[in-house]
């Protein structure tokens, strides 16, 4: 077991490097041209029903960031489902902050004000204050109107009550937490040192640089854990963090395929023998996610054009739906329902089209776009423009049916339904624009 996740997390790592951050971020959809061709006014881009519930955020305690939270990526809120009735909305409150004992000179502290909100009243029904040591991403919902959250290098379980109780604690530094979008799994990603090598690339002795093949780097520790009885089910080692997409009982693996331009998809379990699922075409390395235990999502490059070609299948080898992006939204950031009839897509957009390595900053970003769709058949059943503008945490979240849609937005929380997701047999499509 050890061998074959070493083989593929080593694979992995191989073929995406650091560098990639830059290009994910190019790899993502257009929402306002699937919404409504290439509109310029957001409220035309706009799409789907009138919201049922409309909470204020003011009244709440709740005050925007400052822009520049946008370039520097800090977590300042989190918005998610408890139940179809209820909501998670926590945020940054502003204010000085005492020092504690256990303070360490890395820290950058702030308070968390976590409220659970009744969706019919707008009434918050449970509140608490948490204590965060930095800016990153503190909180993560694992279903069952459960949620793990984040201090340092510790998880603590919580729910509706707001209580929290110890999870796993880790050594080194907490690299990534992703969850699996039915939230069965669960992939934590720590640093690993060897403690016998300094980090330093000289000898404190001697002064003499050592040779890069003396110097032991950090590595990353992987760890998957089943969510439902905390059981740790594969561990492996790799140079660098990587992105895991988590299927049912394994992951998603890419490879060469035979010709140039042609990469093959497949499913890794973590028992037993894998086997190939799908092939697609892509002039770059395509960016592999899952959207359900069932379903995934291959974005990759058009000779030629700017534009990314994009790819749903499901574990059996189906082609379910093809669609063209735009490259001009960056940093994509994903919801899902946790029966997997949904999900929902945000990135920022930018007033240009960006390049692999074009700088940018916080006023070259206009909007956020959030839009839902349907798993299976790639329908867009809503389009809606998040603000304050958000690149880290999350601001919207879908209720596990699918059939629900929260989003912060225009001073409030507003809450969409959402009609029936479809049940019927899969129809493979092809939609490219």
């Amino acid at each position: 077991m050890r061998k074959m996740l070493m083989m593929a997390f080593g694979f992995m790592s191989a073929r995406f490097p650091a560098t990639i951050v830059a290009c994910s971020m190019l790899a993502y959809a257009s929402l306002t041209s699937a919404a409504a061709g290439n509109s310029k006014s957001k409220h035309q881009a706009e799409s789907g029903p009138p919201p049922v519930a409309r909470i204020e955020v003011g009244p709440l305690g709740y005050t925007a960031p400052s822009r520049f939270y946008l370039v520097g990526r800090f977590a300042s809120a989190s918005l998610d489902f408890i139940d179809r009735e209820h909501l998670l909305f926590t945020f940054r409150e502003s204010g000085l902050m005492q020092r504690v004992p256990e303070a360490s000179r890395d820290d950058d502290d702030q308070a968390i004000c976590a409220l659970v909100l009744d969706i019919a009243s707008g009434k918050v029904v449970q509140k608490a204050k948490w204590r965060m040591h930095d800016r990153q991403r503190y909180l993560w919902a694992i279903g069952r109107g459960e949620f793990l959250v984040r201090q340092r290098n510790s998880l603590y379980l919580t729910d509706r009550r707001l209580e929290l109780h110890p999870y796993m604690q880790f050594d080194t530094r907490l690299q990534s937490i992703a969850v699996a979008p039915d939230h069965q799994l669960i992939t934590l990603e720590s640093e690993k040192h060897d403690p016998s090598v300094e980090d330093s690339d000289t000898d404190q002795n001697s002064q003499v640089p050592l040779s890069s093949k003396d110097v032991k780097r950090p590595s990353t520790q992987i760890l998957i854990v089943r969510i439902p009885d905390q059981a740790p089910i594969a561990r492996s080692e790799t140079r660098h963090v990587v992105e895991l997409p988590l299927v049912q009982n394994g992951f998603l693996e890419l490879l060469e395929g035979d010709h140039p331009d042609k990469w093959v998809v497949r499913n890794r379990p973590f028992t037993g023998s894998g086997n190939n699922v799908v092939e697609v075409t892509s002039a770059c390395n395509p960016e592999i996610t899952t959207l359900s235990n069932t379903v995934g999502l291959a974005i990759g490059c058009t000779g030629g054009s700017s534009d990314h070609m994009v790819t749903a299948f499901s574990t059996t080898g189906t082609v379910l739906w093809r669609d063209r992006w735009q490259p001009r939204y960056i940093w994509p950031t994903f919801e899902f329902a946790e029966n997997g009839t949904r999900f929902a897509y945000g990135s920022l957009e930018l007033n240009h089209t960006i390049g692999t390595m074009d700088p940018f900053g916080e006023d070259d970003v206009v909007a956020q776009m959030v839009g839902v769709f349907d798993t299976e058949t790639g329908k867009l059943e809503m389009v809606k423009t998040a603000s304050p503008i958000l690149s880290a945490g999350h601001n919207y979240a879908l209720s596990e049916d699918g059939e629900r849609f929260a989003i912060l937005r225009e001073g409030a929380i507003e809450v969409y339904d959402l009609p029936p997701a479809p049940t019927g047999p899969v129809i493979a499509k092809s939609s490219p624009k």
